[in-house]
């Protein structure tokens, strides 16, 4: 029975499940592991070993008590009476879960995510539109499993509880994404195929996948404005998920497959070319006159009407009249 828990467990980090939900099917799995401890207590008392069916009821009987309180934590919005957690956190010199992310968020804010592939100027860089087919789309869950097995996408709703997330969905009134603003992919690059802006992603170069096609850039088509610019892949994030939305008086929680967003950069092809100089004219002076090839001296000229003269009185052969 523990191994089969053990089992289940061990799978469950494979399924892409919001952090509630995957923290409430803990609560069942614990709860049919307690039911079995008092199964196994049950039976060593009734086979006549009291020490150890006493001991077993006694350790069945703490866990269901932190059952009780992650049952009533996950699936309720009220506070357990009863809670000896805070005395815990006291004991053990615990920060409450809160107090970590409020640590943590100054971090975050001070630094830059730069992507691998480079730094692009921010006024360069016009947001695209990716168009993905059904099996680029399972790519891209895929990738979303893989990113959340290797820690690099926390489903937490960015450590807001339920209460701001309320203010937060009446306020901008838009859905909150579980993944948050959204998580910069490790590795993405795009190649030109059949005059098309494919886009590859994954978790590492080995691991990429064809997640889409780059149909649009900004407004425009990119037949239209691969003519004019270089088009240059400035990031790839992934974005979407499980979300939650204002209802009547409570928060839904609804599915939502993951997609790709990019931005690309572009520069203008004529940016490449260079540029003939610019020649200055020069006045012409009378010394510039004499320094230029094609004018001739009085000396030059004499000396070249001399020698005129002497090719003229030298005498022509038979076969030098037809080459003249």
């Amino acid at each position: 029975m523990l191994s089969f828990l053990d089992m289940v467990n061990h799978y469950l980090g494979y399924i892409n499940v919001s952090v509630k939900i995957k923290n409430r099917i803990y609560v069942i799995l614990g709860a049919l592991g307690d039911l079995y401890l008092f199964y196994i207590a049950v039976r060593y008392l009734q086979n006549g070993h009291p020490f150890w069916g006493l001991l077993i009821l006694l350790v069945a009987l703490i866990m269901i008590y932190f059952v009780y309180l992650n049952t009533v934590y996950y699936f309720t919005t009220k506070k357990a009476p009863f809670d000896i957690s805070p005395k815990i956190e006291k004991l053990l010199h615990m920060k409450p879960k809160d107090a970590d992310l409020e640590d943590t968020k100054p971090m975050v804010r001070g630094g830059r995510n730069i992507p691998a592939n480079g730094y692009f100027d921010e006024k360069k860089i016009l947001p695209g539109k990716l168009t993905s087919s059904a099996t680029e789309t399972a790519s891209i869950q895929q990738l979303a499993t893989r990113l959340q097995q290797n820690q690099l996408l926390q489903l937490d709703y960015s450590g807001l509880g339920d209460r701001e997330i309320m203010e937060q969905t009446q306020r901008l009134g838009k859905p909150v994404y579980a993944s948050g603003p959204g998580v910069l992919i490790p590795y993405f690059e795009m190649q030109t195929e059949n005059n098309q802006l494919v886009v590859y992603a994954g978790i590492n170069q080995a691991e990429k996948q064809r997640v889409g096609v780059v149909s649009t850039v900004g407004l425009q088509n990119v037949a239209d404005v691969c003519d004019q610019f270089e088009l240059y892949l400035a990031n790839a994030t992934l974005v979407g998920g499980p979300f939650k939305v204002l209802g009547r008086t409570n928060l839904i929680e609804q599915d939502n497959p993951f997609t790709v967003a990019v931005q690309l950069a572009y520069k203008h092809q004529s940016d490449d070319q260079p540029q003939e100089p610019l020649t200055t004219p020069t006045a012409n002076t009378r010394v510039s006159r004499y320094d230029e090839p094609g004018t001739m001296s009085r000396t030059s000229r004499s000396a070249e009407r001399d020698a005129g003269s002497d090719s003229d009185s030298e005498p022509m052969t038979r076969t030098s009249r037809y080459h003249h």
